[in-house]
């Protein structure tokens, strides 16, 4: 008869229970019913250290005149004495999840602790208490606990969902904070000074110079800088002509993008310059979302590269939301430094729509909703166009290219 299986000799920095359970299992599969076979078969196979750590237990008997199931209870009390309920329990309500854990790992972990808590009927619900009140993500803590009827099989669902969420949350902020260089080579931009693109495709086409307060170019560019020459004339022509028109005034909103440096590589969100979509009546467009169950009013703003929201606002609706450290870099206008209080992730529903995104909380400001929500939530833009008027102000799309 062929044999199923091979057992190897017990190793003592091995889990003894799950030894004698292979080896019962191995008996199953191969048909061994007599016990002195078991037991014989066990002494051959334990290996030289076990079976001598058995002779000196079983003294002054040998370990062959006890059963299988005698010497496996003799092995286990002495490698695993019998543990402290409550120690254990200590132990199983101690854990919590690790920043680095995933939730379906942590739940695994919890079990395995659990094991020796004896919960017996009430284990279900000592793992759903555990994994709610241990989790890492405050996000995920708080709506689990805001469901009212909640088991151990919907807490797991939900908090493995918004964790999935969570990650490419993550990740969008990684790939809106990568700066992408222009590697093809050309001449120089009188607009900005960078090469590889003409004027009239200039990223800064329409932004506004800190010395002179005009639109067209920044400030490391000014004219104002230079002395003058018989090249400014020129230069002041070629200017003019690629000018095609100039846009009316409109409310712009004091935060743009810091232009007179290069970002540092993976050093957090910039928001350009904010031009807001206005109605026909010269009112801004405002959408209607819901944030971690709040009703909300935010500003279209197609130009800022982030959603933000004032101090007093936070603290007013969004409080109970810990504050997280934030990298993004906000600069008014004129170059000063906006101060960023933090950023907090809010669950946010909008025209039936609902995704996980991140809210940056600055010092003072409007209530703006910008391109990283606009990525993960579809606005209707042709009624946004059809209530703007297109000869009196610059749409912004959500690429940040503005177009009449």
């Amino acid at each position: 008869m062929p044999t199923y299986g091979r057992i190897e000799e017990f190793k003592f920095e091995n889990n003894f229970e799950e030894y004698t359970e292979r080896l019962e299992e191995y008996f199953l599969a191969n048909e061994i019913d007599d016990d002195d076979k078991k037991r014989s078969i066990f002494l051959t196979v334990c290996g030289e250290k076990p079976y001598s750590l058995l002779r000196n237990l079983c003294a002054p008997a040998k370990p062959n005149t006890k059963t299988f199931d005698n010497l496996k209870e003799v092995l286990t009390d002495h490698l695993r004495p019998k543990p402290l309920i409550i120690a254990e329990r200590y132990k199983f309500h101690q854990r919590k999840q690790e920043s680095h854990e995933k939730v379906r790992d942590y739940l695994a972990n919890l079990r395995k602790l659990a094991d020796t808590c004896q919960f017996n009927a009430l284990l279900e619900e000592a793992l759903r208490d555990r994994l709610v009140c241990g989790l890492y993500s405050k996000t995920i803590q708080r709506k689990l606990l805001s469901e009212s009827e909640l088991d151990l099989k919907k807490a797991f669902e939900i908090a493995v969902g918004i964790e999935a969420a969570e990650k490419e949350t993550n990740e969008f902020r990684n790939e809106v904070s990568t700066t992408h260089k222009v590697t093809m080579r050309s001449s120089e931009c009188y607009r900005c000074g960078k090469s590889g693109h003409n004027a009239d495709s200039c990223f800064y086409k329409n932004s506004r110079c800190h010395k002179c307060k005009k639109i067209g170019h920044i400030s490391r560019k000014c004219r104002k800088s230079f002395p003058k020459n018989e090249n400014q004339d020129k230069v002041k022509k070629q200017h003019k002509k690629n000018t095609k028109f100039k846009a009316k005034p409109s409310k712009v909103h004091q935060i743009e993008e810091n232009s007179e440096s290069e970002p540092e590589e993976n050093s957090g969100w910039e928001v350009f310059t904010v031009k807001t979509c206005r109605t026909s009546d010269n009112k801004e467009l405002k959408l209607d979302v819901k944030i971690e169950d709040v009703d909300y009013v935010m500003e279209l703003d197609t130009g800022a590269a982030v959603s933000i929201i004032g101090e007093e606002n936070y603290k007013k609706y969004f409080s109970n939301i810990k504050l997280q450290k934030s990298n993004v870099k906000l600069n008014t206008y004129t170059g000063d430094p906006i101060t960023v209080m933090g950023e907090i992730t809010v669950n946010v529903v909008y025209d039936k729509q609902t995704e996980i995104l991140p809210l940056i909380v600055v010092k003072e400001g409007p209530s703006l909703f910008g391109r990283n929500w606009l990525s993960k939530l579809t606005v209707d833009w042709k009624h946004i166009r059809s209530v703007i008027t297109p000869s009196s102000v610059k749409i912004t799309n959500a690429n940040g290219r503005f177009q009449r």
